[in-house]
């Protein structure tokens, strides 16, 4: 059985002290782990850990921590997606892909062409339960490092922030108007990639303005299109078929 692991953001030797509700009770009541069960410890930077249960009490847990070691990260190439704000349970889905793929950042958008279920809802009360679904997905995909995630009110908001990888060669749009597929630009001399995606409904014009001011390449995915979440999975997929990175 696969030892299950646990994110420790202050991952140290020799014992951590978990006191996170919502972690303890996962473990304690869903994965009914007890004194001396295995587990294995990561802190999202790279490093990890073997440890064991050590004692359980309702506000926190300890765990006996083994020698620590740091993980490089298997690929070569920075990642960063740039998505916008989906349906929830969709977007949510999107992420858990991410991450299964490597990426190292995600900055989320406001979308012009919002989807209604999502127009009048306070959208920064969704992004707690992203967060969570981020470690989530680092645990049982077994990634030891943690992406950043950004949120923005709008794409160029975003576009302008400094959170943005600054080389704009390697920035692309994935649009389903584009001409020129993936597999026919010369991307393998690049160090990071971002790729930009948009809601169901499409890009905005005033958002297709605005990438335009900025020169950025525009790409298809491939012959079909696809659903907001599907899109940058598939965009990231790509670029790691071309760079050999599978």
């Amino acid at each position: 059985m696969r030892k299950p692991r646990i994110y420790c953001p202050k991952l140290s030797a020799p014992s951590y002290k978990c006191t996170n509700i919502k972690q303890i009770h996962h473990l304690a009541k869903v994965l009914r782990l007890k004194p001396n069960d295995p587990v294995e410890l990561f802190d999202g930077c790279g490093f990890m850990a073997n440890g064991t249960i050590g004692e359980i009490g309702k506000a926190y847990i300890y765990f006996q921590v083994g020698d620590i070691s740091l993980v490089q990260n298997p690929y070569q190439k920075l990642y960063q997606s740039i998505i916008p704000y989906i349906k929830k349970e969709n977007l949510i889905y999107s992420l858990q892909k991410l991450i299964e793929l490597g990426v190292n950042s995600i900055l989320i958008y406001r979308p012009d062409n919002l989807d209604q279920s999502l127009a009048k809802k306070d959208l920064s009360k969704l992004n707690l339960r992203l967060e969570e679904a981020i470690i989530s997905a680092c645990e049982q995909s077994g990634c030891n490092h943690l992406p950043s995630i950004d949120y923005f009110d709008g794409l160029k908001k975003c576009l302008q922030s400094r959170k943005v990888n600054s080389d704009f060669d390697g920035l692309f749009v994935l649009d389903t108007i584009a001409n020129q597929f993936i597999k026919d630009h010369e991307v393998l001399s690049l160090n990071s990639i971002s790729i930009i995606t948009g809601p169901e409904s499409g890009f905005s014009a005033a958002e297709r303005d605005t990438m335009s001011v900025l020169g950025l390449q525009s790409l298809k995915i491939g012959h079909y299109v696809l659903r907001a979440e599907t899109a940058p999975v598939v965009g990231l997929s790509k670029f790691h078929s071309l760079f050999g990175e599978y």
